[in-house]
């Protein structure tokens, strides 16, 4: 059954704390099928450089944090060749809790972060994710993703990286709110 979350721009209240063991109970499964995603082990500090790096989104549902995800701004010094695209956008700690998931939440916070890429310029949305991942994979596939290349991120992780990319769709994409 599908939800309306409400999404939202990070905002300087936000608990860190709290938003580290959302994402980490997010990629909680990845973990325990032995996929080392930097979401897993991730520090507080890790939160916050990352956050800091572009705008962080949040999914609210009855007043509880149950998503979050951070979209960057093109990376001209990244090591992945579809990131250094001068209108490329990437998404980065992406997660919902897992008693949210397959209920809408997720793409709801992927519709605000390409809008929110798409208002500054962007024309591709970019990500990465574990090759063995298959099931995340196909569902970006399903959203209109397709692979681009693949990337090494280790010792951060511990497996090769698919990079995934679509071009953003011209149709007005819902907002964030403030």
């Amino acid at each position: 059954m599908s939800i309306s979350a409400r999404i939202r721009a990070l905002s300087p209240t936000d608990d860190m704390t709290a938003l580290t063991k959302l994402i980490r109970a997010a990629y909680a499964e990845r973990a325990a099928n032995n996929l080392r995603y930097w979401a897993t082990h991730q520090s507080v500090e890790d939160t916050v450089s990352r956050y800091a790096m572009g705008q962080g989104l949040i999914a609210e549902s009855n007043g509880q944090i149950v998503g979050t995800l951070t979209v960057r701004p093109p990376q001209a010094d990244s090591q992945v060749a579809a990131f250094r695209q001068p209108a490329a956008w990437t998404l980065a700690q992406f997660g919902v809790l897992p008693e949210f998931r397959g209920r809408g939440v997720g793409r709801q916070l992927h519709d605000a972060a390409l809008a929110h890429a798409q208002a500054n310029g962007g024309r591709i949305i970019a990500l990465d994710t574990a090759a063995p991942a298959v099931e995340l994979i196909e569902m970006y596939h399903r959203w209109g993703y397709r692979i681009v290349g693949e990337c090494d991120w280790r010792p951060h992780t511990n497996y090769l990286s698919v990079v995934m990319a679509q071009e953003i769709a011209s149709h007005r994409q819902p907002e964030v709110s403030r």
